[in-house]
């Protein structure tokens, strides 16, 4: 085809291409959202992420790559995310925010931590579950 002939192509047509290549771009980009599990309190929310297809590309040994966000729930805040990890046989969440393990992080698996994490039971309008309010 000569170029001449590209020429006559509707623009339509050319408008179409370009949504659609843009629309690919950001599909093979994006993580998709698997699951999500909440802290013991409902304080806190992790949310789980299969890898974008590029990033599975780029991590082509992962048997399961996953991107973990780590949210606050009542303020939908992003307190975290991490690097694709690989949670193959390697993806148990543990909760180390309130006594009597209170260092204040968050564990899934052996590759994800998150720091800093304030205690659950800190804010006044809990339910009564909380140890400290015991």
């Amino acid at each position: 085809m000569k170029l001449s002939g590209l020429r006559k192509v509707p623009c339509i047509v050319w408008c179409l291409a370009l949504n659609a290549f843009v629309f690919l771009g950001w599909y093979a980009a994006t993580p998709t959202f698997f699951d999500s599990e909440s802290s013991p309190h409902r304080v806190y929310l992790l949310e789980f992420y299969k890898a974008s297809i590029i990033q599975r590309v780029i991590h082509y040994d992962y048997k399961m790559p996953y991107v973990v966000r780590l949210y606050r729930v009542n303020s939908r805040t992003l307190l975290g995310e991490s690097e694709v990890v690989d949670l193959w046989m390697n993806g148990e969440t543990s909760w180390h925010l309130d006594a009597p393990v209170a260092t204040n992080k968050v564990y899934v698996g052996r590759d994800v931590f998150f720091n800093n994490i304030p205690s659950e039971c800190t804010d006044p309008t809990l339910p009564p579950d909380c140890p400290a309010k015991k």
